[in-house]
């Protein structure tokens, strides 16, 4: 049987990452279109120097890498700048994870978790055989993003904007799981939900 290809998408803050760590846990390989994109775009990579061909000098830090929270202020606020550098990573970022999920298939794993922050938007749904939707309420993701990447309650509504809605993602999703805030609550969801996928996809 061909490996089993389970995607998990949501809103920035939503909690996709702490839901991809319980999936880790259970003994999934997971894998992380974000630490992709990282990796796409370390000096000397082909989409490096695109973006520095787009961009100028004035993306790249001292130490010679990319200034990533300068690259997003950029194109948050220019849509057109932003659907540039999208053409330039969403094609290496969808090549390199269908490259590692091919190794995982080859290591004789029975499933593999990625973590796709725009499944939908890009329709790499196709690329899976379910797909998760983790939600939280609106307040909570603003609260987090600013939280996280240390910018205001207004530019976190900005990064929000430019995502397809959690109504939209929830109607197209398989699956979909709320996190409310308790990790150990959002772990049991996890597992809940991986005994149904274990019983319906991987008992033989």
């Amino acid at each position: 049987m061909k490996i089993l290809r389970i995607a998990v998408t949501g809103s920035a803050g939503s909690g996709k990452s702490l839901v991809c760590q319980r999936f880790r846990q259970i003994g999934l390989p997971t894998l992380d279109c974000d630490i992709i994109a990282r990796q796409i775009v370390k000096p000397g990579e082909e989409a490096f120097k695109k973006i520095v061909e787009l961009f100028g000098k004035k993306v790249v830090l001292k130490k010679g890498t990319l200034d990533r929270a300068g690259l997003r202020n950029i194109i948050v606020n220019d849509s057109l700048l932003r659907q540039k550098l999208e053409n330039i990573l969403h094609p290496q970022i969808i090549k390199e994870m269908v490259v590692q999920m091919e190794e995982a298939e080859s290591e004789d794993k029975k499933a593999v978790v990625v973590e796709v922050p725009l499944l939908f938007e890009l329709g790499m749904e196709k690329q899976f055989d379910i797909t998760i939707a983790v939600m939280a309420k609106d307040m909570d993701l603003i609260k987090r993003i600013s939280d996280r990447d240390n910018i205001t309650r207004e530019d976190a509504q900005k990064i929000l904007d430019l995502q397809m809605s959690q109504e939209n993602k929830k109607a197209r999703a398989d699956h979909v799981i709320l996190n409310r805030g308790k990790r150990s609550e959002l772990f049991e969801s996890v597992d809940n939900l991986f005994s149904k996928i274990r019983k319906e996809f991987l008992t033989t």
